[in-house]
């Protein structure tokens, strides 16, 4: 019996890894996000908010929608960092978030198909987790020293997007401060696919780290580990189901019965509610 039990918790957290989130729904077509197609370097900086994704889990794939079909691929050079973030936008153009190599998650070349107009792909070479609590930095280094012009679709966020361009000096994604070409803060925001991996497993945190208990609950679960932060309750879909800060118990009575994940800034512990 308590095989059988593990093998299900096992199946229904891989399931509420299975999921796709959609930000954006804006029609208005720009050169400017994802990254600068007009230009022959570009580096960008974009905020998706945590009340954007409502998910936590590890991302293994980013969308951008492109606006037109056109009748010749076109190839970049890329470099994509994820980073889990506080701020939620961007006050000028001086005003970036650091990246570290620690933050790559693909680097390679982009290959945008002739004749499609639809979501394109690009795979990341890690999975990033994303804790659910922050919010979410896409920052994209274009380094491929020409243009191919391409629109993409996005929406207006103000202050969502910080934009480095130049046709002759590259953005260095580690020494932003030195760039000395076009800088700006850009309303637009590329709308959106984040894939989570329904094949990487939400990483649980060690118990003298983040612990719940009793394990199963049944009204109140109390919380190890836990200093005034926000805690977020996931269903198996990977549904927002609980909220609440500074707090060292839960009442959970109220949900259905099943496997659930925590998630605050220090980690990661599932639970089952009986």
């Amino acid at each position: 019996m308590k095989k059988l039990f593990l093998i299900t918790f096992m199946a229904v957290a891989l399931v509420a890894q299975a999921q796709t989130i959609t930000i954006g729904e804006g029609t208005g077509q720009t050169t400017q996000v994802p990254f600068n197609t007009f230009a022959n370097y570009s580096f960008t900086e974009q905020l998706y908010l945590a009340s954007d994704i409502e998910f936590a889990g590890y991302i293994k794939a980013i969308k951008f929608r492109i606006a037109y079909e056109y009748n010749s691929e076109a190839t970049t050079d890329l470099n994509i960092y994820l980073k889990n973030v506080t701020r939620s936008s961007f006050s000028s153009p001086s005003d970036y978030e650091a990246v570290t190599a620690d933050d790559l998650v693909f680097s390679g070349t982009w290959t945008i198909p002739a004749n499609t107009d639809d979501w394109m792909t690009i795979n990341f070479d890690t999975p990033f987790y994303y804790n659910g609590i922050d919010n979410l930095l896409i920052a994209i280094d274009e380094n491929s020293a020409t243009y191919d012009i391409r629109y993409f679709r996005y929406t207006e966020v103000n202050g969502a997007t910080l934009s480095y361009s130049d046709d002759n000096v590259n953005p260095d994604p580690y020494d932003l401060g030195s760039f000395t070409g076009m800088k700006e803060v850009v309303n637009q925001r590329a709308n959106t696919k984040l894939v989570f991996d329904q094949n990487v497993g939400i990483g649980e945190s060690p118990a003298d780290v983040l612990s719940v208990y009793p394990n199963p609950v049944k009204d109140v679960l109390f919380l190890d580990g836990i200093d005034g932060e926000t805690i977020r309750v996931f269903d198996a879909m990977g549904r927002l189901v609980l909220q609440e800060t500074n707090t060292s118990q839960l009442y959970v009575g109220g949900l259905e019965n099943g496997v659930y994940a925590i998630s605050t800034s220090r980690g990661v512990v599932r639970f089952v509610k009986r």
